[in-house]
């Protein structure tokens, strides 16, 4: 081990992905500011991430939600499904409520949001590298409250349907067309009709306009 690495020891390592270089360059430059931290790696996209991942695994990795190739989020699928032993904070300008609630849901470490002052980012990251998760913006915590709200409204709303019409009509409020749902289902165009045709007369609607109405408020907000 040469005198660098001797140096180095001790210090937490990061892995810092985004696809401005503005930002990524600002955020080299804070990381390498703290003594405790060392900026690891430097990728613009989540492709690069996972594979900077495979060559010297960090301790941290701060990941920007919008990048192409993969995603802040399909990294982190990623990263849980293969169990990769880094812990992951999503850094973001902004995220819908349905995406706070899915990061969540794969155990996201934290999530910061750009707007955020670089002390607070900093104290994330040693927070989540001393083994804490980190969520400080209150929105988070409105933003799960709030899609929790909707699942039972909308599980209200659906009370009645079987779990297949339910699963139709799900696909149908995403603008699925009969045939990409009997595609999908394995089932033919006539009984996905058939089946649309029972959910309408459940939920007292007339057309897939309507249906797309009703439940729109829940899959897409």
């Amino acid at each position: 081990m040469g005198k660098t690495a001797l140096m180095e020891t001790g210090k937490t390592t990061v892995l810092l992905a985004d696809d401005h270089p503005l930002v990524l360059d600002a955020l080299k430059g804070l990381i390498a500011g703290d003594k405790n931290l060392r900026p690891l790696h430097f990728v613009d996209d989540g492709l690069a991430a996972i594979s900077a991942l495979e060559i010297e695994a960090p301790d941290v990795a701060l990941v920007d939600v919008r990048m192409p190739g993969l995603s802040g989020l399909k990294f982190l699928e990623e990263v849980r499904s293969r169990m990769l032993p880094v812990r992951v904070i999503l850094f973001t300008a902004e995220l819908k409520d349905e995406e706070i609630c899915e990061a969540i849901s794969l155990d996201v470490d934290g999530i910061m949001f750009k707007r955020s002052a670089p002390e607070n980012l900093l104290d994330c990251i040693h927070r989540v590298a001393a083994g804490s998760r980190c969520f400080p913006d209150a929105s988070i915590a409105v933003a799960v409250d709030r899609q929790r709200q909707r699942r039972d409204q909308m599980g209200q709303v659906l009370a009645s349907l079987s779990p297949r019409e339910t699963d139709i009509a799900m696909r149908a409020a995403k603008r699925m067309s009969n045939k990409e749902i009997a595609e999908a289902l394995n089932i033919t165009e006539g009984t996905v009709k058939v089946h649309l045709h029972n959910i309408f007369l459940k939920l007292g609607l007339f057309d897939r306009s309507a249906l797309r109405s009703l439940i729109s408020p829940f899959v897409n907000s």
